[in-house]
């Protein structure tokens, strides 16, 4: 993987690399339930722990484990989701891929835009020949965006993870590279 960080741009959109003006932002959006209805995780409490995924998501390129964007609108800088690979396995070529978005920008393509140039890096620059995502199969917006981009169902991962002290099912998708309409 490159050792600077790659910036992306689409006709709308921005994808930079994190930074200490996004903790706020990333704050506010992941203490939102609407965004963490399908997430498995626990809202956010502090700066403190959106700081400290800014840093995961530095880190994580740093240590040529994946890469992490931060949407923006193209004019305006501002965060308003991210985007990337992680748990990366370069001896399988394979990685899987994540997003969130904040409601306020839901509804107009940017998922579908931000990914699309993400997936097309994955396999240009980062080798990847596989990439992999689990969502909850409740969650069919996600799903729709992944099908747009030609990710193929693989099956439920049945009692995946627990959320809220209960078991959930998780669907994996994925895409290979010969399966890439762009390439």
């Amino acid at each position: 993987m490159e050792k600077t960080f790659p910036t992306i741009e689409t006709p709308r959109l921005k994808l930079r690399q994190p930074c200490t003006d996004d903790v706020r932002p990333l704050l506010r959006m992941m203490q939102d339930q609407a965004v963490l209805r399908y997430f498995g995780v626990e809202p956010f409490k502090s700066e403190r722990e959106s700081l400290a995924q800014v840093a995961w998501y530095n880190r994580t390129f740093a240590e040529s484990k994946g890469v992490w964007w931060i949407i923006s609108e193209k004019d305006a800088g501002a965060y308003i989701g991210d985007v990337g690979f992680f748990k990366c396995e370069k001896r399988h070529a394979r990685a899987e891929v994540g997003y969130k978005l904040s409601p306020a920008f839901w509804r107009r393509g940017i998922v579908t835009e931000a990914l699309t140039q993400v997936v097309a890096y994955g396999f240009a620059e980062m080798g990847l020949n596989r990439i992999e995502a689990l969502v909850d199969p409740r969650n069919t917006a996600s799903l729709r965006v992944l099908e747009k981009l030609h990710f193929g169902a693989e099956g439920i991962m049945r009692e995946y993870e627990i959320e809220n002290g209960a078991p959930v099912d998780l669907a994996m998708l994925s895409l290979l590279k010969r399966e890439w309409p762009a390439l």
